[in-house]
């Protein structure tokens, strides 16, 4: 499965000079996690709530700097001591005037993904750069899509089997020898039972492995006794 196969191609995208007001809007419009920034179509970086609101709690503190208000004060508003109601002229005069270009870095790396590279990819570079969203780019840096840590779950979720949708999800433990996963799908196949996606990882024992099937809907506790009975341990 590609990225290309997951991502949102419709996306809603906003250049350097937007204003903080603007993004927000969208973001709050369209329940977004966040929206990417392009420049003559190429991804300069994406901007999201997180990083809009650390920037106003970033100039809020300076500003109480310089007029001599305590710095200690906890940020950003609320905390268990003190409890502040923000200025809401404050807040809407910083988001008006500042704009999406300000807040992005220059030599900062920006954070995308191709849409033919394997859904796998996308969860990787999402954990490895702590990010919850990926614009999809093609072979020219292009915007072709986006792509939501929502939307990876989504697939380990399909693959899994463990939600309430789809087949049923079988867990048990198979010996770490050459043949034994084909004959489980051997079995399932004698017993006319489909298998719709296979998990294969290793177990914390060197000499056996954790195998998850995912089974049409219905057949499960069908293809468990099955495997009993066949000598395979049932997790």
């Amino acid at each position: 499965m590609f990225v290309k196969n997951r991502m949102t191609r419709k996306v809603v995208a906003v250049n350097p000079e937007v204003s903080l007001y603007d993004v927000l809007k969208i973001l709050e419009d369209h329940n977004f996690d966040g929206i990417p920034v392009v420049e003559a179509g190429k991804v300069i970086g994406v901007i999201d709530e997180k990083t809009i609101m650390r920037e106003f709690c970033a100039c809020c503190a300076q500003q109480n700097q310089e007029a001599g208000i305590d710095t200690d004060m906890p940020i950003p508003f609320a905390s268990t001591k003190v409890a502040i109601e923000p200025d809401k002229r404050r807040i809407a005069h910083f988001l008006h005037r500042r704009t999406v270009s300000e807040l992005l870095h220059p030599n900062q790396e920006v954070v995308v993904i191709n849409a033919d590279e394997p859904i796998e990819q996308a969860s990787y570079t999402m954990f490895r750069h702590e990010v919850d969203l990926l614009p999809v780019v093609d072979d020219d840096n292009q915007l072709v899509g986006i792509l939501t840590k929502g939307d990876v779950l989504r697939v380990f979720d399909e693959i899994l089997g463990y939600g309430p949708k789809g087949g049923d999800r079988v867990m048990f433990a198979v010996p770490d020898v050459l043949g034994r996963l084909a004959d489980v799908t051997n079995l399932m196949q004698k017993n006319g039972i489909k298998i719709e996606t296979v998990v294969f990882s290793q177990s914390r024992f060197a000499s056996t492995n954790l195998l998850i099937l995912k089974v049409e809907k219905g057949k499960g506790p069908e293809a468990e006794q099955i495997l009993e009975r066949n000598g395979f341990k049932i997790l």
